[in-house]
């Protein structure tokens, strides 16, 4: 009988922790949600990069790692990495497709020049990517993906993107002429061999009134035999200093088929992103 006591007591104990944590889970989501909802405006009027949701018309907005892009009309929007354009030639594209059920709809397409990095990068001593007994072909890389956002809420949504690379080149480059790092070896790896098949799943809100959080899975598929699959979990905080300045911080853990095998490495992200948003309350 005492142990059948001791086991009902338990149970109930249980059973309280359960609903006391509902409770709290309950009651943090509902106070969550009504801070989102109490934003004055629609997120992406200012928070747009990695989403389906294009600039406005003339706005645009710059970082040392993020990419320019620049609204023309509200259904076209530019894009480069402006800081590398004069090492990594490249420009694109992010198209409207419009809307359906709540879903918003977007492609993109770029092109780049890497060989003229890869052939500057090609030297001995400090700052040498590649051995320079190697040297590289005429090639452009091509990428196409498409992007559906969902919002949740005012100040949050999903966003879903899959798409595809691949080079056009005079011959293959040397297979071992690769720069074998984390970040840089997935988004490399089609200009020696294969196509590049990615997907990827983020989230993005609101923490406070000029706090946002974004995090982003991705993974990276190359159709060759070997060196083939790399994931990515990347996660950052961005802070709206002021109406034309956000600074970034937060994370890239990245695992992947390399060279030298099986790889896990986290990296630290920072950034300084200047824009012409729109001088509203976030």
């Amino acid at each position: 009988m005492k142990y059948n006591t001791g086991r009902i007591e338990l149970t109930g104990i249980i059973k309280s922790a359960v609903m006391f944590r509902q409770c709290i889970i309950s009651t943090g989501l509902f106070l969550f949600t009504g801070m989102l909802c109490a934003q004055e405006k629609m997120l992406p009027d200012r928070w747009s990069a990695n989403t389906a949701y294009l600039m406005s018309k003339n706005s645009w907005e710059i970082g040392i790692f993020q990419p320019f892009r620049y609204g023309v009309n509200g259904k076209v929007e530019i894009m480069a990495n402006a800081v590398t354009i004069f090492l990594l030639p490249n420009a694109g594209l992010r198209i409207s497709l419009g809307t359906a059920k709540g879903f918003v709809f977007a492609s993109e397409h770029s092109i780049s020049y890497p060989s003229l990095f890869l052939n500057i990068v090609s030297f001995k001593g400090t700052g040498g990517l590649i051995s320079p007994q190697y040297d590289f072909p005429f090639m452009l890389s091509v990428s196409n993906s498409l992007l559906i956002t969902k919002p949740l809420s005012a100040s949050t949504f999903i966003t879903a993107s899959a798409g595809f690379s691949f080079a056009i080149r005079d011959y293959k480059p040397d297979y071992q002429a690769t720069i074998d790092l984390p970040v840089f070896y997935p988004r490399m790896a089609h200009y020696y061999e294969g196509i590049s098949l990615r997907t990827g799943f983020s989230i993005k809100g609101t923490l406070a009134k000029r706090f946002l959080y974004e995090e982003n899975i991705r993974m990276f598929l190359i159709t060759r035999e070997s060196e083939n699959l790399f994931l990515e979990n990347s996660g950052n905080i961005t802070w709206a200093v002021g109406k034309s300045v956000h600074l970034k911080g937060g994370y890239i853990l990245s695992w992947g088929r390399y060279p030298y095998g099986n790889y896990l490495q986290l990296w630290p992200v920072i950034d300084i992103v200047f824009g012409s948003w729109e001088r509203k309350p976030v």
